[in-house]
């Protein structure tokens, strides 16, 4: 069965929107920066056994890096791009952990300038953060 043809004959025969992959605007990053989080437990309100929600709330974090996506503008796709690139815990007496890090890099498009990323990152996490390095 060729496939090929059978796709054509439904271009052909259905109303429906087709997309070719070249006809999709890929976003092009242009700037990048890498932040350095520190995750301690201690910025959650009520939080009673700091032990047990330094990794709780790295974790939250973490996932919300990977997840969230930033308001698409025009026809871009992702114009942010976020990748958590190291994590490593530091542990106190009993193995306990005190603190944990992690790297994040932030790529972006023209269409997000540095304040806006920083701003959204900052009003969305709960780790402290700073921009380790920038191009």
């Amino acid at each position: 069965m060729d496939l090929r043809k059978n796709q054509t004959n439904l271009m052909e025969n259905e109303s429906c929107l087709v997309l070719k992959e070249e006809d999709i605007e890929k976003p092009v990053f242009l700037n990048s920066m890498v932040l350095s989080c520190t995750s301690d437990g201690c910025r959650r309100q009520g939080t009673e056994n700091k032990d047990n929600h330094v990794i709780c709330e790295a974790i939250e974090d973490i996932h919300w890096f990977c997840s969230y996506i930033f308001p698409i503008e025009g026809n871009l796709m992702n114009p942010v791009k976020m990748t958590v690139l190291e994590i490593e815990t530091l542990p106190l007496d009993h193995g306990v952990p005190c603190t944990c890090t992690f790297r994040v890099e932030i790529r972006f498009t023209s269409s997000y300038n540095r304040k806006e990323i920083l701003n959204t990152v900052r009003n969305h996490v709960f780790c402290q953060f700073i921009v380790e390095q920038e191009r």
